[in-house]
């Protein structure tokens, strides 16, 4: 978590110090651009409401992963939380702080360019979907058994 929080924030101090702000720099011609972006609305530069909406919804999946890292999870799964908990709160620094987030990477072919983003994007995508992967096709389903003997033991004092 602290490792991708640290490289988010370093990453758009430089872009921040070296770039105007929309001016793009050709790292990998025509895939691959360092473009300094300020992303006022929401994930993939989608606008779905109010502003608050983008400080309240982040807090929530933030309370709802670190309630995941409290239960018993493999430990595989607990550094793609911890990555899903870096992103988010970069990105929620930013919007706290600045009001709206610093995004710079993008990537497309020539005139077709995907919504610029940033480390902590990738960071929350990339866990997400591995995530994903591992319980729909790494995880045997529990027997009626296991699940009621997990249940009886959570509702132990």
């Amino acid at each position: 978590m602290a490792a991708v929080l640290l490289l988010d924030q370093i990453s758009k101090v430089l872009i921040v110090a070296n770039l105007d702000l929309n001016e793009s720099v050709t790292v990998i011609a025509p895939v691959l651009k360092v473009t300094y972006a300020q992303n006022t609305a929401g994930i993939f530069s989608l606008s779905f409401g109010p502003q608050w909406l983008y400080i309240i919804l982040p807090m929530v999946a933030v309370g709802f992963v670190i309630y995941l890292l409290l239960r018993p999870q493999p430990k595989f799964v607990t550094v793609l939380l911890g990555l899903i908990l870096g992103g988010g709160f970069g990105n929620f620094i930013d919007r706290v702080r600045l009001g709206y987030v610093i995004d710079w990477i993008s990537m497309g072919v020539r005139t077709w360019r995907w919504a610029t983003y940033n480390i902590a994007d990738s960071s929350i995508v990339v866990a997400v979907i591995l995530l994903l992967v591992t319980e729909f096709f790494f995880t045997r389903p529990k027997k009626k058994e296991e699940t009621e003997e997990a249940d009886l033991e959570a509702e132990k004092p």
